[in-house]
């Protein structure tokens, strides 16, 4: 993939109660370790230029987390970019971080093919999940978070009991990797089905959502959460900007 190590962008920062500052980030160049050369406006101070491959910020807003490639991430504070936690513990890079809804906790997942849950307060490993046989691609809490998901380069994507650190399904397994999941409420929506087998009771929250994978092969698909039946598949359509034609609410399976 070919990118452009010099240029400029425009950013801002809103601190409520106070006026936005706008300013730039300029890239010079490369340097020899391979890290951007960035300066600032004179609004804005760059303090640390590191490689993030994924970035989240707390529901509440007050804290963000950060991965890298050096097999680490941070938590820090969002007003002041004060770091209130170095998160050490998986073996390779970090390619995917994301908040609980509490704030109180962080999933992760990276290319040592481990899922991770972290406490934010004094950066402990609270579970380790392990399953997948290749790289973790993407991760996603389903809603309290006491279930969450991951995607991988085994092309399996898995429900968990986050606190147990226990697979309780594993909702698609297919030949391409997965990239990319979401996971959405869709209620009354889409035909989402009933599952063939009582669910583990360590399932919780999972009924009237959608996943929604994104696959290596550059195809899409819905799978029922709770039933883990396919409702559509679709190829991928992210170069032209524009959904085909038959990507309607009725190519969704109808409801009883």
């Amino acid at each position: 993939m070919k990118w452009e190590a010099e240029g400029e962008v425009w950013v801002s920062c809103k601190i409520p109660g106070k006026p936005t500052i706008r300013g730039s980030l300029t890239s010079k160049g490369i340097s020899s370790d391979e890290v951007p050369e960035v300066t600032a406006s004179e609004e804005f101070v760059v303090q640390e230029v590191t490689k993030v491959s994924y970035l989240d910020i707390s529901s509440g807003g007050d804290l963000g987390v950060s991965s890298s490639t050096d097999q680490t991430f941070k938590v820090w504070e969002t007003h002041n970019t004060e770091v209130k936690s170095v998160l050490e513990g998986h073996t390779r890079d970090v390619f995917s971080c994301k908040f609980f809804p509490s704030g109180q906790e962080v999933l992760s997942g990276g290319l040592d093919s481990l899922v991770k849950v972290w406490s934010v307060n004094d950066g402990s490993c609270l579970a380790t999940m392990k399953g997948h046989r290749g790289s973790i691609l993407d991760i996603a809490v389903v809603a309290d978070g006491q279930n969450v998901i991951s995607s991988g380069q085994d092309g399996t994507a898995r429900l968990w009991d986050s606190a147990q650190g226990a697979c309780i399904a594993v909702v698609d397994d297919s030949y391409s990797p997965i990239n990319a999941i979401a996971v959405a409420e869709v209620g009354n929506a889409v035909n989402l089905g009933s599952p063939k087998e009582t669910p583990s009771n360590r399932e919780v929250g999972t009924e009237g959502k959608l996943v929604v994978l994104a696959r290596e092969d550059k195809s899409l698909e819905g799978v029922s959460l709770h039933s883990r039946q396919s409702r559509w598949k679709q190829g991928f359509f992210c170069a032209t900007g524009k959904p085909p034609q038959n990507l309607r609410r009725n190519h969704f399976p109808e409801t009883n």
